[in-house]
């Protein structure tokens, strides 16, 4: 109990932190390259309290996956009336893709490649070849500024990788990087696309 304590008070105060430094949201710009393709069900791994809820309608089904279940249980409580959210106390390697129609779905993973090794991202990949997959990341480039480098020390994932890292991992995506688009202070976000139109991609987020 005094670890699920710590963790979710380290999500929150974490979260709250990001908050204040943010100059606005990667949702914004993925909304509008989920509008412009058929989409019926939209599958958020590592979610967190689901902010890209804030951004959809009733057009979407929406199944959340987040490991920490002091976000599931509090929208799972707020949500259960409506029956076209769902969520789900289950990390990447537990969820069955297959029930999902790879023509009508899109992945959302906002921060998940550099918080799981590249064995659990390889299996993501083997799981997931047809699907269309929007990943955003932090990601390390040379000569970054040291504000830059404290920030990405801060964040809870150990796998910031280098932008040719995640290239050589990321087989058959396209990548973009997001320059100091999101936040207040200087930041370097990665956004890795499959099955997507890489002009839209190039459009929405250079």
């Amino acid at each position: 109990v005094k670890l699920y304590i710590t963790i979710s008070m380290y999500s929150y105060f974490y979260r709250l932190f990001q908050s204040l430094i943010l100059k606005r949201s990667f949702n914004e710009d993925l909304i509008k390259l989920i509008k412009r393709h058929n989409i019926q069900d939209i599958i958020d791994i590592g979610s967190a309290d689901s902010p890209l809820l804030n951004y959809i309608n009733n057009d979407y089904f929406y199944h959340g996956y987040e490991l920490d279940p002091y976000f599931t249980n509090k929208l799972k409580l707020k949500y259960k009336n409506n029956n076209k959210l769902s969520f789900y106390n289950k990390g990447v390697d537990d969820i069955d893709f297959e029930k999902f129609d790879p023509k009508k779905s899109i992945i959302v993973l906002v921060g998940l490649f550099h918080h799981v090794d590249d064995d659990q991202v390889k299996r993501f990949i083997n799981k997931t070849k047809n699907f269309k997959i929007f990943a955003i990341d932090a990601v390390k480039i040379d000569g970054q500024k040291n504000i830059t480098k404290l920030l990405m020390a801060m964040d809870r994932g150990n796998f910031i990788r280098k932008i040719d890292n995640y290239k050589k991992l990321l087989i058959n995506f396209n990548f973009c990087v997001a320059k100091n688009r999101y936040l207040r202070l200087p930041y370097d976000h990665l956004v890795s696309t499959k099955n997507i139109d890489e002009n839209i991609v190039n459009e929405l987020f250079n």
